[in-house]
């Protein structure tokens, strides 16, 4: 039996780099793995790898900047498993500029995808979990809501964002047994990086998606009386975090 035996999940952003790394994970450990995300091509291929190792997933396109494939994503998961046990909110956007020369619509385009996303899935989610007295909400979020990047202001915003919404869903939901979780990640070899994973060594090491799932797995296989509030994962010599370490 697997960490995750018996629970279901879902993962947004799971057709690439850590949200693949989280789902595929969860998927070995037993867990039955809704992956979400909005390249259906991707996700089904990956859905037939797991059930090709017995285990049990559902591929369900979502843009999670739509209210509509949110819904239709939560009800798929209710329809098909009758429950939920775990929510990783994963599926994000980076993009920088200077404060001054940010449009409205870079702002919005940042807090739909980053934020107000968030926000939706982890509604649905409780309306699931609130009748069921348990569930765990897992956040991804960044260093840069500890230490901003230069000319990150949008993205630093919505990772703020992630802390707040992580702290009110603990003490809100805390009587029905539901836990969030917030998970800062630091340079992670993914699309958004733009050092090759290959020439990523010393001061410039980047994690490997699959050490940030294992993580994520151990958050999510803590019993329902505990809780890894607030973790932060980086690497060690990650020198535009700790300045004088």
């Amino acid at each position: 039996m697997g960490q995750l035996t018996g629970r279901v999940a879902i993962v947004t952003g799971a057709s690439d780099g850590i949200g693949k790394a989280i789902a595929n994970t969860f998927a070995a450990e037993g867990a039955k793995t809704v992956f979400a995300a909005r390249s259906l091509d991707k996700l089904e291929a990956l859905v037939k790898a797991v059930k090709d190792k017995g285990g049990d997933a559902l591929a369900v396109k979502t843009d999670v900047t739509s209210e509509a494939d949110i819904l239709n994503l939560f009800k798929q998961t209710k329809d098909t498993y009758g429950r939920l046990d775990v929510l990783v909110n994963n599926a994000g956007m980076a993009s920088g500029g200077a404060t001054h020369e940010l449009t409205l619509e870079q702002w919005g385009k940042m807090m739909d995808t980053n934020l107000t996303s968030v926000f939706l899935c982890s509604r649905e989610a409780l309306k699931i979990m609130k009748p069921q007295k348990s569930g765990r909400i897992i956040m991804i979020g960044s260093i840069s809501s500890l230490t901003p990047r230069p000319n990150g202001v949008m993205y630093t915003t919505t990772k703020h964002g992630l802390e707040g919404l992580t702290h009110s869903i603990c003490q809100d939901y805390r009587d029905d047994h539901i836990t969030a979780s917030l998970l800062r990640v630091g340079s992670t070899a993914t699309n958004f990086s733009k050092i090759p994973r290959e020439k990523a060594v010393g001061p410039e090491f980047l994690m490997d998606p699959m050490d940030v799932a294992q993580v994520v797995t151990m958050m999510a296989a803590q019993r329902k009386e505990q809780n890894i509030y607030e973790l932060t994962m980086l690497p060690t010599e990650q020198r535009s975090f700790i300045a004088r370490g």
